[in-house]
């Protein structure tokens, strides 16, 4: 893991850590002991995270940690002050990274597979809406030819009932006379005789 750590000397502190270390300057006692205490620190606090807290999603979180244990530490042991401890980068041997790169593969895979089950379900939604409207239009011209038929067996009756109303006696005497005269035929009554012609 590399790691980039900001930090400064306590100005207050700077003259007894100048007696207890026998005048070494800052950048010596820095490279000579506070580097290997900042390795044994970070060796404290990174195994409360994963491996891939620290490759990845929280690398924020450890860092923050880190920042906060060194601070800590380093004030009460070097009066120093540590800033910022930010990951740099993450070296991985190759059966982590393969371990990491195949739940990513499984994360989008199953990220895939809810998309195309959302896909499907909305798929069939639409298919039993555009059944439905399909349904309904046939339901809606079903009950416009049954009423045109309606009207039409109405129509027909009442044309029916009027007809009979017009028939009359007289009206098939006379049908039956204009018949007669079409094919030539005459009727004539007399006294006593019928004749036809």
């Amino acid at each position: 893991m590399n790691l980039t750590v900001n930090y400064n000397f306590i100005p207050e502190r700077v003259t007894d850590l100048y007696a207890r270390f026998n005048g070494m300057d800052g950048e010596a006692i820095v490279d000579s002991r506070v580097q290997n205490s900042i390795v044994a620190y970070i060796k404290e606090v990174t195994p409360q995270f994963s491996v891939m807290d620290i490759y990845s999603d929280k690398r924020a979180e450890v860092s923050k940690a880190v920042t906060e244990y060194l601070d800590g530490k380093l004030n009460d042991e070097y009066g120093i002050h540590v800033s910022s401890a930010l990951i740099i980068d993450v070296q991985l041997d190759e059966t982590l990274q393969a371990k990491i790169q195949a739940k990513e593969q499984a994360k989008q895979d199953a990220e895939k597979a809810e998309l195309d089950k959302q896909t499907a379900v909305a798929q069939g939604e639409a298919n039993k809406a555009q059944a439905q409207a399909e349904a309904e239009v046939k339901r809606i011209n079903a009950e416009a030819e049954a009423e045109q038929t309606k009207i039409k067996a109405q129509a027909e009756a009442e044309a029916n009932r009027l007809l009979n109303q017009s028939i009359t006696p007289e009206l098939i005497q006379m049908k039956e006379a204009e018949a007669r005269l079409k094919h030539g035929w005459v009727t004539v009554q007399g006294a006593e005789a019928v004749v036809t012609k």
